[in-house]
């Protein structure tokens, strides 16, 4: 603070405890949060000695990354005056043992609305939730590993380095998914052998509003989501980025897993615990009476594949880190200012959304719908009035994500009904994601690819500089992507339907030591005969389990240095990511066989030269 006043602040967990290990991350350790710090607890006694200056003054000179200032040129050199070893610097840092009792314990705050703010000793707003987290015991090779997968020890976390383990300690992802799902099977009925259509017409407000409350339980916002997610330990994955809708799914997203291995995708429900009061599902499950239902579908059809661990349904990391969500706000905000007004066409999205629309249309009032046919409707004036009634009842029997409710929709403001659309993550949350657990990029909406070759235009990356021969080879073929879950659970576990797998995962680890290690030719070529034989093994292979599958298009991103924006570097450790990769190897996107290739480098971005 100056020559004379030196501000100390250190870690509770240490100073309780400073044998603990050092290189272990503290209780909920926050780069950046909001706390409220009792100030007058701060200790003010101290006096420091010269020999804890000349310490202190060691460890600030080890860790300068540039600069160092002092008042004489003596200080500058405060090893010349230590003898101590590096751990035993740290001793000027605790504070007095019998200091220690103003720190720790609760916090409770009274606002002026009436409202609570509760803290503990680490900044947490929630208590910790017991049923979230376990004991992390020795396991067995045959036993269930304790990262919560489906995988037995031995074949999952027992090849892992133990920094690279998802926690043992903490409900996995997978396993709250599984208890999510248990959940809805009671509170929906289905447990009860109800329909889906039985299911939409008791689909109540208060069905709704426990169903997001159960879903927000699971996900207290205090959660290290980076704990729970896999780490880059060289496993095929990828993160999905596209429409969270059930139509998009039932297109590619399900058939991915045979090509790309775990797929991460962002969950399907909204957190009632990060909206405004005034839309939250729980306060308001009116207005969600037709988001529910996507939710709902969009989850029963993935939840084979995260049963199986060949799906990670994970939920927006912006949940949990306000920080994270904000800074990621103005970079998407910064990204969309230079981008062309018109970009490619999606015209599979365009259907969703006139399909939803046409949905919240029949979810009219009553009322309205009566109005209507007193007015008269353009093209139907010579049909009765019952006939329309009929008509109409039976289009939101046949449609599976019409509310069955009788007062879905009333009149007023107060009782208006949310339509949303997710494309997620954004580009900005799948580079995130993708970094954090060493994944590929993978995407069927020409939006994001375009907003993902942009990045390599800027860096002046052509999209196939890293495998040229794979890139140009994978292009030419067509995929059969299928799409009825246990079709490709059908496929998981055999040596055959690995080969993807397999190559893909060669050609991940080659791209993302290429920059340091330089080109390999030989190498190169021998991925690209590689995908050349797998591709003839894997389609009939997929051909013959299949009941249903649709042909598409892949076009590869496989740039030299990787797909790279020093942003995202940023988001990450702001975030306390201890293991990631600094930049995502390669991306790809899916298009139908029928649709024209969209070109991955566009010729020219506005405001560049």
């Amino acid at each position: 603070m100056s020559r004379d006043f030196c501000l100390i602040l250190t870690n509770l967990e240490f100073a309780q405890e400073p044998g603990v290990a050092p290189l272990e991350k503290r209780t909920f350790a926050r780069n950046f949060r909001q706390a409220m710090v009792k100030a007058d607890a701060f200790i003010r006694s101290r006096s420091l000695e010269r020999r804890d200056v000349l310490k202190i003054n060691a460890i600030l000179k080890a860790r300068a990354g540039r600069y160092l200032a002092a008042g004489r040129e003596d200080w500058l050199y405060p090893e010349d005056h230590v003898l101590a070893e590096w751990s035993a610097l740290g001793e000027p840092l605790l504070p007095p043992k019998d200091e220690l009792w103003g720190f720790g314990g609760e916090m409770f705050a009274k606002m002026e609305d009436g409202r609570v703010f509760y803290q503990d000793a680490f900044g947490r707003t929630e208590k910790p939730h017991e049923a979230l987290t376990k004991v992390a015991a020795d396991r067995q090779p045959t036993d269930a590993c304790g990262c919560g997968s489906e995988y037995a020890y031995r074949l999952c976390c027992a090849t892992r380095p133990v920094h690279l383990r998802p926690s043992w300690t903490a409900l996995s992802i997978r396993e709250r998914n599984m208890a999510l799902f248990n959940a809805i099977m009671d509170i929906t009925g289905f447990n009860e052998g109800k329909t889906w259509d039985e299911v939409r017409g008791a689909m109540t407000d208060e069905k709704i509003a426990e169903l997001y409350g159960v879903f927000a339980a699971f996900w207290p916002l205090e959660t290290d989501l980076l704990q729970l997610l896999p780490k880059p330990d060289g496993r095929p994955r990828a993160v999905y980025t596209g429409l969270i809708h059930p139509e998009a799914i039932n297109r590619y997203v399900v058939g991915m897993a045979p090509y790309f291995g775990e797929v991460i995708i962002q969950h399907p429900f909204v957190h009632a615990g990060t909206v405004a009061k005034e839309f939250s599902p729980v306060e308001h499950p009116r207005a969600y009476r037709q988001e529910v239902l996507k939710a709902l579908l969009t989850f029963l059809k993935l939840f084979p594949l995260v049963d199986s661990g060949l799906v990670n349904l994970v939920p927006d990391p912006c949940f949990f880190d306000f920080h994270l969500r904000d800074q990621m706000m103005q970079m998407a905000q910064a990204r969309a200012a230079r981008r062309p007004a018109m970009g490619p066409k999606d015209d599979f999205a365009f259907q969703v959304i006139e399909a939803d629309g046409r949905r919240a249309m029949m979810m009219m009032p009553a009322d309205v719908f009566e109005r209507q046919l007193d007015d008269g409707i353009p093209g139907l004036e010579d049909v009765s009035r019952e006939d329309l009634r009929e008509g109409l009842a039976e289009l939101k029997l046949r449609d599976p994500l019409v509310s069955l409710q009788p007062d879905s929709m009333l009149e007023g403001v107060e009782n208006s009904m949310l339509t949303m659309m997710s494309l997620a993550p954004n580009f900005e949350m799948a580079m995130y994601l993708a970094q954090a657990t060493g994944a590929a990029i993978v995407t069927d909406s020409p939006d994001r690819w375009r907003e993902i070759t942009e990045v390599m235009l800027l860096k002046g990356e052509p999209s196939h500089g890293g495998l040229n021969a794979l890139g140009r080879t994978m292009e030419s073929e067509t995929f059969a992507f299928l799409v009825e879950p246990m079709d490709v659970l059908s496929l998981s576990g055999g040596k055959e339907a690995s080969v993807y797998h397999e190559l893909f995962a060669k050609a991940f680890r080659y791209l993302q030591t290429r920059a340091t290690k330089g080109p390999k030719p030989n190498v190169e070529s021998s991925i690209a005969a590689q995908f050349t034989r797998s591709h003839v093994t894997g389609q009939k292979v997929i051909a013959k389990v299949g009941h249903e599958s649709l042909s598409a298009k892949i076009q590869a991103a496989l740039p030299a240095q990787g797909i790279q924006d020093h942003t995202i570097n940023r988001l990450l450790l702001m975030s306390s990511s201890e293991h990631h990769l600094s930049s995502v190897p390669m991306a790809f996107f899916i298009r139908s066989a029928d649709a024209a290739a969209i070109n991955p480098v566009p010729a020219r971005l506005p405001g560049l030269s």
